[in-house]
């Protein structure tokens, strides 16, 4: 089983309408909802790929109710703490012509001993788990510590994980030896404060991954070039040319793809290959991290892996 942790999770609806009129009241020709949050998004696309996953993190309130429900009728297994504030909401406008707006709810707020209680409830189901994958923001400052926490529980029982966040929260998990971790350009300048503008500066953040005892390493670039390492191998991979449609959870869905191929024995360096083309086909849908295993093998054969 693999168990995915997200901090930060969202009821996310989707409204559509014919076209946003500020100061006017509108009538919505649909809407859909969905449950949002990397570590989410990671376990719907390994359910989509028929890979066992159980989702924790923090919900609360009516909110986190319904939460439970969307997550039950998609088939996601989950095991979330009971928190006293309510899960936020995030509201896409989508209009007719394309336009996309989003709003999102501020992050609900996690007391000490409720961020204690997940990392109870995960080392829980570190017994039962091949992966942990820790993904995404902190809602608040009690959390900041927590991705760490469960890190270094995993590191002390020898179960592998993967660290896909970002600021002070991938700061203070780092020292726990993730076995992957992943992250965009512009985290990675963020989190550390360099630039990186060629592929000599990758290969800078790899070395300092890699002699903390991280196995993989992989940083993206949105629609363009994935850089990635081990300790004894540099990859460039070069995705398809698609037409974006919603390029959120592509990162997610490529993770996912990576750990389907890792459960299954494939080396690196098609595992690197499946999970950019994971990346890929989410991308060209709206419908996040929900790609089938035939779409991503289809996409696979047109992933280009370079060995620096």
């Amino acid at each position: 089983m693999i168990t995915t942790v997200t901090l930060n999770p969202m009821l996310d609806k989707t409204v559509y309408v014919d076209r946003i009129q500020r100061g006017a009241v509108q009538r919505a020709s649909r809407m859909e909802m969905v449950v949002g949050g990397k570590g989410v998004n990671v376990s719907r696309q390994l359910t989509q790929l028929g890979v066992k996953t159980t989702a924790t993190g923090f919900i609360g309130g009516e909110v986190g109710t319904l939460i439970e429900w969307l997550l039950d009728s998609e088939g996601i297994g989950r095991d979330f703490v009971r928190v006293a504030s309510m899960t936020r909401e995030g509201v896409t406008y989508r209009e007719s012509n394309g336009t996309v707006t989003a709003v999102f709810e501020p992050s609900q707020q996690i007391t000490s001993h409720e961020a204690e209680h997940l990392v109870e409830r995960v080392g829980l189901l570190m017994s039962r788990s091949e992966w942990i994958v820790c993904s995404g923001s902190s809602p608040s400052r009690e959390t900041e510590n927590t991705f760490a926490s469960i890190l270094k529980l995993a590191t002390e029982r020898s179960v592998k994980t993967v660290l896909d966040s970002y600021d002070r929260v991938c700061l203070n998990a780092l020292q726990y030896r993730p076995t992957i971790i992943k992250m965009n350009k512009e985290e990675y300048e963020r989190t550390f404060g360099r630039r990186i503008a060629g592929t000599s500066d990758y290969l800078t953040a790899f070395e300092a991954f890699l002699s903390r005892g991280t196995t993989l390493c992989v940083i993206t670039d949105g629609p363009g070039v994935v850089y990635a390492a081990t300790n004894d191998k540099r990859w460039m991979v070069t995705p398809p040319a698609i037409s974006s449609v919603n390029a959120t959870g592509s990162g997610d869905s490529m993770v996912a793809g990576m750990l389907y191929a890792f459960t299954r024995g494939w080396d690196t360096e098609r595992a690197l290959a499946f999970g950019v083309a994971a990346g890929s086909c989410n991308a060209q849908q709206w419908d996040v991290a929900n790609s089938t295993l035939k779409d991503i093998t289809q996409m696979e054969t047109q992933v280009l892996l370079k060995t620096l």
